[in-house]
């Protein structure tokens, strides 16, 4: 029940212009158990998670509202396992190198038999973690991105969508998720792409991006 949200612009924009959409994201999509949002700042990644509530969190928003950034990514929780409400298994995922961000709606059905292998790199007890390092590791095989995400899927099964940003400003999308389709579409300026919260309908563009045109569902692996 996680929304994914990621907002792109060609002139850095603040925080502040995402934070209203952001804020209604959650509100509709009903994913109150942790939140984190990363952006592109001069080649690496930032990031702030909070096992909290943007809605709840004024003083946070008011903190990352003048952040300007080309690129921010943001993600929201409702785990599979609500045993897993742990800053560890908040989203989006960050490397070490500070060059890469990932984040996940939906659950990995295959996650335990791979869980083993990456058992001395996991911080926590998601199974978007594990889809994480599965990624990197694809990664430094030399594949592109939207390629490694939709391999990511395909070994990892069950129901997913997935986006990832890199320190060049590189996002991958990959949507598998029929429940809850990933979009992307122009909202005036920026480029967005957003999970359609869990509503099979036009609530989406209804409740959160009404100026919103140019909107593709997204199927199988993709750019934004």
């Amino acid at each position: 029940m996680c929304e994914i949200l990621v907002v792109t612009s060609a002139t850095p924009m603040t925080f502040s212009t995402v934070v209203d959409s952001a804020r209604a994201m959650e509100y509709y999509g009903s994913a109150n158990f942790g939140w984190g949002v990363a952006w592109l700042d001069g080649g690496r990644v930032e990031r702030y998670r909070s096992v909290g509530r943007l809605s709840n969190e004024p003083e946070v928003a008011q903190r990352l509202a003048s952040v300007r950034s080309t690129h921010f990514l943001v993600h929201f929780r409702r785990p599979s396992k609500l045993s897993t409400i742990q800053m560890a298994d908040t989203q989006p995922f960050l490397d070490d190198a500070e060059t890469l961000a990932f984040a996940h709606n939906g659950r990995f059905i295959e996650e335990d038999e791979y869980r083993p292998t990456y058992a001395d790199r996991l911080s926590g007890a998601a199974d978007s973690e594990v889809g994480f390092v599965m990624f990197q590791d694809l990664l430094a095989a030399g594949a592109p991105m939207a390629e490694a995400l939709e391999t990511v899927h395909s070994k990892l099964g069950g129901r997913a969508n997935l986006a990832a940003l890199d320190g060049d400003g590189q996002v991958a999308l990959y949507s598998s998720y029929d429940g809850n389709r990933l979009w992307t579409f122009r909202d005036g300026d920026t480029m967005v792409a957003a999970t359609e919260l869990h509503s099979a309908d036009d609530s989406l563009f209804e409740l959160v991006f009404p100026r919103a045109t140019e909107r593709r569902a997204v199927e199988g692996s993709g750019t934004l």
